[in-house]
């Protein structure tokens, strides 16, 4: 699992990663709010990718449970997303 750090952007726009980058280029790639830097430029367009197939695939999966449930309450939101995300891994297999 990633591990998350919180730094400051200074008053020139720079942000402070780890001196053993110093020197080094790195590619940035921005998703909405989300900024991921990366080592080659094809590693930072794959993340980027895969930033935004996560993000609309979350946005289908909630549609998708809407119009199963119609106004769900919280526990039918979990039960049916554990049954859908069963049926999606199974038909993975």
């Amino acid at each position: 699992m990633a591990r998350v750090e919180e730094r400051v952007v200074d008053s020139r726009g720079r942000l402070y990663l780890s001196k053993r980058l110093r020197g080094r280029r790195l590619y940035v790639a921005r998703v909405g709010g989300v900024y991921v830097a990366a080592e080659t430029p094809e590693e930072a367009e794959r993340a980027a990718e895969v930033l935004q197939a996560a993000a609309g695939s979350v946005v289908e999966e909630y549609l998708g449970l809407l119009k199963e449930l119609g106004e769900p309450t919280a526990r039918e939101v979990e039960e049916a997303a554990r049954e859908r995300m069963w049926r999606e891994a199974q038909k993975a297999t």
